[in-house]
């Protein structure tokens, strides 16, 4: 009995193991094709890796070398516009000249006064809609408030002058075309010569001289009127809009202005624009007049144009 009973517990427990071995070979079955689908995804994921590392060290490496053609191309259009710049300026060249007037009704203008300027290049023009626009495709420098798309909203004012743009636009854009905005003094000397006269063209003042007098017209074209040109050729001094200049603004500053190129106040709280705009009177546009704003507003009436320092003479 005894044997018989023993026997039975190994057999069932014989079952029993091969059940087992039947149901993990049935699991392992099931298993096996998991495995084997991870392994090669974890094959194909190794081989992706790869390829990104290999794609993206040659995106850098693209990267570099579109950087670099970047960098050439802006040597190269810094060197043309080196010897661009000359060609669109006027030399005026060093002299003396009487700055502000006597007159007590503009107080901010006295004392007149003569300085010694040095000679330099200044803008023939106005910077005008189409070369801000340059500037501003270039650059990715913001756009005057009133343009659409990076650009000027009439495509018949390419060549009038820019404007809602404030003295730190103006400056940004000095930067980038190798000049500088002009001092206080320097613009007064291109404008008026030897300052003796209120305007460019003389002592007085009429429409066929200048854009004035014109609110609702608005700007003209930069070369709009050549009876208003200057002696040196210069257009537009007065009138059409306003310039900013370098100088910070200070009411009291021609009473003790260094007799010798003269730069402005050390500081301020505006920003100094002459020649008055195209909504003013005669009075505002008068070359001794000065004007004055927040160096980051921008008005539709105000725009700028460039001074260039001389090449020094090559050394001997």
């Amino acid at each position: 009995m005894g044997d018989w009973t023993a026997g039975l517990g190994i057999l069932i427990v014989a079952v029993l193991w091969i059940q087992i071995f039947i149901d993990y070979r049935r699991k392992l079955i099931r298993i096996m094709p998991n495995v084997s689908t991870v392994s090669s995804r974890r094959q194909e994921i190794s081989t992706q890796i790869s390829d990104s590392e290999n794609s993206t060290q040659s995106i850098q490496e693209l990267m570099l070398a579109a950087r670099q053609t970047m960098t050439d191309l802006e040597e190269k259009r810094v060197e043309l516009q080196q010897k661009l710049n000359p060609l669109e300026m006027i030399l005026v060249p060093a002299g003396k000249v009487r700055i502000g007037t006597s007159d007590p009704t503009h107080e901010d203008e006295n004392p007149e006064h003569q300085v010694d300027i040095s000679a330099f290049y200044i803008d023939k023009t106005e910077v005008t809609n189409l070369q801000y626009k340059e500037f501003v495709a270039v650059t990715g420098h913001r756009s005057p408030s009133h343009w659409r798309f990076n650009t000027f909203p009439d495509a018949r004012k390419a060549d009038h002058p820019v404007v809602n743009v404030s003295w730190e636009d103006a400056r940004a854009y000095a930067d980038w075309v190798g000049k500088r905005l002009p001092t206080e003094a320097e613009w007064e000397r291109a404008a008026l010569g030897d300052g003796r006269n209120e305007y460019p063209w003389g002592a007085s003042c009429n429409e066929e001289w200048a854009n004035f007098n014109n609110p609702d017209g608005g700007t003209t074209p930069v070369d709009h009127f050549p009876r208003g040109v200057s002696p040196l050729g210069i257009w537009d001094m007065c009138g059409n809009v306003s310039e900013w200049v370098k100088d910070w603004y200070d009411s009291k500053y021609f009473r003790d202005s260094p007799e010798k190129d003269p730069q402005g106040p050390d500081g301020g709280h505006q920003k100094v624009h002459r020649g008055g705009g195209y909504h003013g009177n005669r009075n505002d546009i008068r070359g001794k007049s000065r004007h004055f704003c927040m160096s980051s507003a921008s008005q539709d009436y105000i725009g700028f144009r460039c001074a260039m320092n001389p090449e020094p003479p090559p050394a001997t």
